[in-house]
Order: C-alpha cells, then sequence, then structure tokens
C-alpha cells in the first residue's frame, strides 16, 4: 500500500473467494474496536461500510499515517501495518470462534487515490453510503 500524505484514500478489502468475514452484529463491533485501535490513531476516517463479505473507508492521511514501521525484515508504514494487524487479529478472532485456521481476507487491500480533479470522492461517498442499501445481502 503505497500513500502520500494528506490525501484522501479509499480502503477496500474483501473475504477470500469473497467469502463472507462478518457473522453476526458481534462480529462488526469486534471489527470496529480493532479499528479505533489499528487504524484511528493512523489517519482520519471520512466513512466507511462494513458488508457481510467486505469493507470500505475512505481516510485522509497524514505525516503519521506514513511514519516508517519496522515489521521484520519489511519497512512499512503506520496506515499500512494497521491495516495488517487490523485484519490478521480479526481473521484470529474469527478463526478462533468457529474452530478454522488460514486467511480470511484477499492478500492485497486495494487504496485507491481520491485525485481533487475528479468525481470520484463524491461517487464513492455515495457508493459506499448505498452499498448497504443496494446489496443483495
Amino acid at each position: 500500500m503505497t500513500l502520500e500524505p494528506h490525501q484522501l484514500y479509499h480502503i477496500y478489502n474483501q473475504g477470500n473467494r469473497r467469502q463472507q468475514i462478518f457473522f453476526s452484529r458481534e462480529d462488526y463491533l469486534s471489527f470496529l474496536r480493532l479499528v479505533r485501535k489499528y487504524i484511528s490513531p493512523y489517519c482520519e476516517i471520512l466513512c466507511y461500510c462494513l458488508m457481510p463479505n467486505h469493507y470500505h473507508f475512505i481516510v485522509q492521511t497524514d505525516v503519521n499515517s506514513l511514519t516508517p514501521k519496522q515489521v521484520g525484515n519489511i519497512t512499512s508504514t503506520n496506515l499500512a501495518n494497521g491495516f495488517r494487524m487490523l485484519q490478521s487479529s480479526y481473521a484470529r478472532l474469527v478463526n478462533n470462534k468457529q474452530n478454522e485456521f488460514g486467511s480470511l481476507f484477499k492478500q492485497k487491500t486495494q487504496a485507491k487515490l481520491i485525485d481533487d480533479n475528479s468525481n470520484y470522492l463524491t461517487e464513492v461517498f455515495h457508493y459506499i453510503h448505498q452499498n448497504p442499501v443496494t446489496s443483495f445481502w
């Protein structure tokens, strides 16, 4: 996830093979507690949507988002590492609850820059908020 400071990003991911990732109200709440722990300290969350098999965020980065974070032999950023920790911690909770193992999310979390010169911010903002209404879940 390559990011720049003081920019808006649409960040999203889904379950492997589009599998369900939230199974109960408590799962959504657990995920949001992890968001508060791993994501909120490193960016401003402008909006989000949690669906049964995927999630979306619009975030604004700052200098703290991009502070280098050493993770083993890999240098990451606070925000990229935050999403890694969010997904791995949440997957561990779900796997323990369901006696499963392995990855719950697709490997690559997507981060799309929201360019000032496009209508993408308005489009994605509406898309995220309408997703629960228009979805077949």
